[in-house]
């Protein structure tokens, strides 16, 4: 799965829970509460952190550490930034003194 699927379907898992949980039915898809309410389904509760902290660790993402989303957050609050401040010309004006030995 790339992590780009895997964070769509986390964003639509946290649409769809309530209170940190999350509810299933038999062929596995979550399923909003309202919903299963409403057409009578019949589904399971799963704890919804402890879901996404397994599926991101397997991708190499481990949530769970508060540092590593710290650090997370940061990139890409640097790189917005980066993008919103990058120069509009195709070509880059270098300072000619610049990496020279003195």
């Amino acid at each position: 799965m790339t992590i780009r699927k895997l964070v769509k379907e986390s964003i639509n898992m946290l649409d769809k829970s309530d209170k940190g949980i999350i509810f299933q039915d038999f062929d596995h898809q979550v399923v909003h509460v309202a919903d299963a309410a409403f057409y009578g389904k019949q589904v399971y509760p799963k704890d919804l952190v402890k879901t996404l902290n397994e599926n991101f660790n397997l991708s190499g993402f481990p949530l769970d550490d508060a540092s590593f989303r710290k650090e997370l957050l940061e990139l890409i609050d640097k790189y917005e930034y980066a993008v919103k401040h990058r120069p509009k010309k195709k070509g880059f004006e270098l300072d000619e003194d610049f990496g020279k030995i003195v």
